[in-house]
């Protein structure tokens, strides 16, 4: 298995198996909705976030065995530019077709904004494993990469991360995380971490 920066031609395959990563997660399902559609919203979602990532040279990651993606993780690095306008226009064009997105989304990072370190750091937004590839180590190797970059970047004092998933929290303090606080979005609990790096602890 080897974890490779991503490229436009990983993005297929990236987002299919991001949608069955998050078919139940409660942090996509509160933004997006469960329901109809929810599979294709899901997979729109992370085209798109993935796509403006990319192209802002961002950490984007893949873990591939040969030509199979089996897992990935991206973020933004300190104060992230904004998204090139044909992303960012498709944006706004996805918010207005989901109803009650943008609300949503604003209580999803007013409350992820209110637990965020002030000290400039590493954002990381998705990691998904494909569920057919659970418990082979892929997740933890696909995170420790991503605060690695964290690690060599001056600018960075650590990573900083939510989830909706109880069962992540524990592996998320596995690879060093701790809670910074929490909080509720309709039934769903947001757990917000951070890991600071070793020259900032203590």
């Amino acid at each position: 298995m080897e974890i490779t920066r991503a490229t436009p031609a990983d993005l297929l395959q990236t987002v299919d198996r991001l949608t069955l990563a998050f078919a139940h997660d409660p942090i996509t399902g509160f933004l997006l909705q469960d329901g109809p559609a929810y599979r294709e919203r899901l997979a729109r979602f992370f085209s798109l976030l993935m796509r403006a990532r990319i192209a802002l040279g961002m950490p984007v990651l893949v873990a591939r065995d040969g030509a199979d993606i089996h897992g990935m993780v991206m973020g933004n690095f300190p104060s992230p530019p904004a998204w090139p306008d044909d992303i960012a226009h498709e944006w706004e064009d996805f918010e207005r077709a989901v109803p009650g997105m943008a609300d949503r989304l604003a209580i999803y990072e007013g409350l992820a904004a209110q637990f965020a370190p002030a000290a400039p750091h590493y954002y990381l937004g998705v990691i998904g494993v494909d569920p057919a590839k659970h418990g082979h180590g892929i997740g933890m190797r696909l995170i420790k990469m991503f605060c690695d970059l964290s690690a060599a970047d001056g600018l960075s004092h650590g990573v900083y991360l939510e989830t909706g998933e109880p069962s992540n929290v524990r592996f998320y303090e596995r690879a060093g995380f701790v809670e910074a606080g929490r909080g509720t979005m309709g039934s769903a609990t947001l757990w917000c971490m951070y890991l600071p790096h070793a020259r900032d602890e203590g």
